[in-house]
Parts: structure tokens; sequence; C-alpha cells
């Protein structure tokens, strides 16, 4: 009987010890969601609780899209009204980054519209404002898809010129296919 016991107390030990050591290996659940920013109009949603949390495993990324919005992509480059090149796409994936870093910063998942790279679109809020509205009324990206609501701040930064209007660019969609 003494000898039952001191190997199940061993064994409890053990487990601890092997717990510990995951949940250092692994390190803590994240204690809210998380988004991080992939490119101009991509995020990736790292959820504070799932199923594997429960068990000291990180939960799995989310990739989300901003619906209506397509931005520059990470490489893409424009040029300003003097013909200098500038990095649009750093500098719009830069912005997103910095709207998702306030502290008012959520998103709505539409589970049922997904596009083809498997993100779903999210209609995004930072300081009770429009994410993508944001975007497009600052030049760096564009109404795309079903994104109609966002035509009429497209053509107020083409007239105002801002962004990319300043100059010259390739849509980001036709860069996506090789255009220069």
């Amino acid at each position: 009987m003494k000898r039952c016991l001191r190997w199940g107390a061993s064994l409890a030990v053990l487990l601890l010890v092997a717990y510990g050591a995951a949940f250092a290996v692994l390190g803590r659940p994240l204690a809210a969601d998380h988004y991080h920013v992939v490119e101009g109009d991509t995020l990736a949603l790292t959820r504070a609780h799932c199923r594997l949390s429960r068990i000291g495993l990180r939960c799995p990324a989310q990739p989300l899209r901003l619906y209506g919005v397509d931005a520059f992509e990470s490489n893409q480059t424009c040029r300003d009204a003097e013909g200098k090149v500038w990095p649009c796409g750093p500098v719009a994936t830069a912005r997103l980054a910095e709207l998702v870093n306030t502290t008012d910063f959520s998103c709505h998942v539409d589970p049922e519209f997904v596009d083809r790279h498997s993100r779903e679109f999210s209609f995004c809020s930072a300081n009770g404002r429009d994410v993508g509205a944001l975007l497009v009324s600052e030049g760096l990206a564009f109404a795309y898809g079903r994104g109609a609501q966002y035509l009429p701040l497209e053509a107020a930064a083409k007239a105002a010129m801002r962004g990319a209007w300043a100059g010259d660019f390739v849509r980001p969609q036709y860069f996506r296919q090789g255009a220069n």
C-alpha cells in the first residue's frame, strides 16, 4: 500500500513538472484577442480563448481581410509627383498597424464571406472609425469588390491628391498580376 502511495505521489510530481515544462515552452495563452497585421488590408486574429487555450496551447491565427478594400501589396512602390519612388505598400501596412494598435480597435467578422485565400472578410474600427474608410480616404487603399460604399471616399482622395493619388501607381489588383 505504501509503495502504491509513493508511486502515485511520484507520478503526480512528474505530471506537474511535465505540465510546467510544456507551459514554459508554449507560453501562456493570450489574455485578450490579438490582431497581427500581415499587409495593408490583411490581418491575423488570434483569439484569447479557444479549446486549445484550456490546455495551455496557443489558439491558431484566423486570417482576416478588410471588407471592400484593396491596399497596396507589402512590396509595392509608387511614385510621387516628382517621380521619386516611395514604399506605398509598406506605408499602407504601417498605417494599418498604427490603427490596430489603438486602444479601441476591433473587427466584426463575417464568416459567410471568405476569399480564395481562406481569409474571412471583416469590418474593423479604430476609435469608432471605419478602418477601411480611413485607408481609402488617405489614398493608401482602394474600393474593391463589393466595397461600393468606399467609392465616394476614393474619389475625394483622388481629387485632394492624398497618398498615392499625388503621383503614379499601379492598382494592387494589377500589381499582383505582374504589372509594374
